[in-house]
C-alpha cells in the first residue's frame, strides 16, 4: 500500500488525465523515437517530418558537431566523474567559457550542467528574501522556480506589456526591496513571441533595478554576431545578465552566464545547482563548442538565412489558410516557433495524434505550458527543413484542424 502522500501526488487531475489519454495509447508526450532528431524522425518504425524539436539550426547531427563529441568521448571518457567545484573541471570547460566570453565581448563566463541549473542557480545566488524580482508572466519555468528557490518577493507583469511592467517596478521599489531585478525571456518558447528588451532595459534603468535576460531560444538565431535577441536590438549593453541553455540552437545540453568578473566570482562560489552537480560531461561540452565555433562562421549565417526565410514563409502559409499563429512579429521580427492556436486541451492531443497519422509530428502544449483554452500545436522549423516537408505540414496542419474544429473563422 502507497503511503498518502504518494496517493495525493497520484491523485492530481493532470496525473489522472495523461495516464487515461497513455493508457489508451493517445498522448502526445514521453514519445520515444528510433532515430537521432534530424528534419525526419522514426516513431513506430515509420518516418515522420519533425517540427517539435528545438534544433534550430539543424546540428544536432553536423558531422563537425558529432565528430567533435566522439573524440571527447576517446580522450576524456565518458564521465567528468566530480563536481566543477571539486574535480569536475576539465580543460574542454574552460575552453568552452573562454569562447563564450570572446564571443559575446564580457569579461568572464561560467557554464552549467542544464539550463535549468543555470536559472535555478544563478537567481538563488542573486537574490535573497529582502529582494524583489519583477518576471513575465511567461517567463519559463526555470526562472520562475529559481525565484522561489531565492525567497525573493516576486512581482509579475503581463506579457510584454510596458505599461504593467512599469506597474510591476512600482510595486517593488515602494516595497522597501533592497535590490530589484528584472527577469525577461528574449523569445518565448511557447508563444514564440520576442521581448521588447529596448523599452524593458530602459524601465529597469529608471526604476534602478537590474536586468536579466535569457537568450536561451534566441541564441545563434539573432544579432550580427547570433548572440542573442538583445544583441539584434541593439542594447547588450543594458543587460547586467544574460543567460542561455545550450539544448537549442546549440544541439548540446547545459547552459552559461556571461558577464562582468565579479558576477562570476560570486556564481562560482554561491550558484548550489553547480556546485553540488557533477559538471557537464566530455561529449556534450566538446559537441557545444564545435556548434558555437559553426555558428560563428559564415555556415552559421547561412543557416541563420535558410531558418528565417523556412519560418517566415510556413507562418506566412498557415496564417493564409486562415490559423491564428501568435503576435509579436510585426515588421521584419521573426522566430522560429509557430505557435498553431487549437484551443481546447483535448482537442489539442486529437490533433497532434492525427498529424502523426500523417507523417507530422509537432509539439503540443497544454495548460498549464499556456492560458487555460490556449492550447497550441508548437511547430518549430529548422533551417534544413526542405520546401516540400514544410508545405505537407501546413497542408496537414490545415486538413487536422478542420475535421476537428472547422474551417477557420
Amino acid at each position: 500500500m502507497n503511503h498518502p502522500i504518494i496517493d495525493r501526488l497520484h491523485g492530481d487531475d493532470r496525473v489522472q488525465l495523461f495516464e487515461a489519454i497513455t493508457a489508451a495509447g493517445q498522448s502526445p508526450y514521453f514519445a520515444a523515437s528510433q532515430s537521432g532528431c534530424g528534419t525526419v524522425t522514426t516513431y513506430d518504425g515509420t518516418e515522420r517530418i519533425m517540427l517539435g524539436s528545438n534544433n534550430y539550426l539543424g546540428l544536432a547531427q553536423h558531422p563537425e558537431v558529432v565528430e567533435a563529441a566522439v573524440r571527447a568521448v576517446r580522450e576524456f571518457g565518458a564521465a567528468s566523474t566530480g563536481s566543477r567545484l571539486l574535480n569536475g573541471t576539465m580543460e574542454l570547460h574552460e575552453e568552452f567559457e573562454d569562447e563564450i566570453t570572446r564571443w559575446f565581448g564580457t569579461e568572464q563566463s561560467l557554464s552549467f550542467s542544464t539550463g535549468y541549473q543555470t536559472n535555478l542557480g544563478t537567481l538563488a545566488a542573486l537574490l535573497g528574501p529582502d529582494d524583489a524580482v519583477v518576471v513575465d508572466q511567461f517567463a519559463h519555468a526555470s526562472i520562475r522556480d529559481g525565484i522561489r528557490m531565492s525567497r525573493a518577493t516576486p512581482h509579475v507583469f503581463a506579457h510584454n506589456d510596458l505599461g504593467s511592467l512599469d506597474k510591476a517596478l512600482v510595486t517593488a521599489r515602494r516595497s522597501g526591496a533592497d535590490q530589484i531585478l528584472v527577469v525577461v525571456d528574449s523569445l518565448y518558447s511557447m508563444e514564440g513571441s520576442l521581448a521588447p528588451v529596448p523599452q524593458i532595459a530602459a524601465l529597469a534603468r529608471e526604476h534602478g533595478a537590474a536586468l536579466m535576460v535569457d537568450e536561451a531560444h534566441a541564441l545563434g538565431l539573432y544579432g550580427e554576431n547570433r548572440r542573442g535577441w538583445s544583441e539584434e536590438c541593439g542594447c547588450s549593453a543594458d543587460v547586467d545578465v544574460t543567460m542561455s541553455s545550450l539544448s537549442k540552437a546549440t544541439a548540446s545540453i547545459g547552459g552559461f552566464i556571461t558577464g562582468s568578473r565579479e558576477l562570476i566570482a560570486g556564481l562560482r562560489v554561491s550558484a548550489r545547482p553547480m556546485l553540488f552537480s557533477t559538471a557537464a560531461v566530455p561529449a556534450t561540452v566538446a559537441g557545444v563548442l564545435a556548434a558555437v565555433r559553426i555558428i560563428r562562421s559564415d555556415e552559421g549565417a547561412r543557416r541563420v538565412g535558410a531558418l528565417r526565410h523556412k519560418a517566415t514563409a510556413l507562418r506566412a502559409d498557415l496564417e493564409r489558410r486562415g490559423h491564428e499563429c501568435g503576435s509579436g512579429h510585426a515588421g521584419d521580427d521573426w522566430s522560429p516557433i509557430v505557435p498553431v492556436h487549437v484551443g481546447d486541451d483535448m482537442l489539442a492531443f486529437e490533433a497532434w495524434n492525427r498529424l502523426m497519422a500523417r507523417g507530422v509530428y509537432a509539439g503540443t502544449a497544454v495548460s498549464p505550458a499556456v492560458p487555460a483554452s490556449g492550447a497550441i500545436l508548437r511547430v518549430c522549423v529548422t533551417s534544413e527543413h526542405t520546401e516540400e516537408q514544410l508545405a505537407h505540414a501546413a497542408e496537414a496542419i490545415d486538413a487536422v484542424l478542420a475535421e476537428l474544429v472547422g474551417a477557420p473563422a
